[in-house]
């Protein structure tokens, strides 16, 4: 006997797919690592066409923290900000991974013990990125 079109008396309905962490954390890995792969590669063919690839700059070039000087890098199409950005998305693609990691645990799992652990770890590991010089 039918209640509806969509259940049978007595059974549950089918349960909504869930997403895998997996493969959540693989998508996450795979577009950070092309994204930065493919920013960088902007940025060094900005300075071939610019012509001022100097090694011996780059070496001893570091990000400063002047978001300023970035932005306007940035506008102006200047290689060395463009590449920094790069390697900037390339070092948090493992915390955005660990971000998705914790949002899915909490939402899809509702696991709260991994939740709390991936958020410890989270914790931990921006900290050490923004304190430990």
């Amino acid at each position: 006997m039918k209640a509806n079109s969509d259940t049978i008396v007595g059974q549950k309905p089918p349960a909504k797919e869930k997403i895998a962490i997996q493969d959540a954390s693989s998508w996450v890995l795979r577009i950070g690592v092309i994204a930065s792969v493919a920013i960088m590669v902007l940025g060094m063919t900005l300075a071939f066409v610019e012509g001022n690839i100097n090694v011996a700059f780059m070496e001893k070039t570091y990000f400063k923290g002047d978001i300023h000087a970035f932005i306007q890098g940035w506008l102006h199409l200047k290689p060395f900000p463009i590449m920094e950005t790069g390697i900037l998305l390339l070092v948090l693609t493992p915390i955005m991974r660990v971000f998705t990691a914790m949002v899915l645990f909490a939402v899809e799992e509702r696991d709260w013990l991994y939740t709390a652990v991936t958020f410890l770890v989270l914790t931990m590991t921006l900290s050490a990125l923004i304190f430990i010089k």
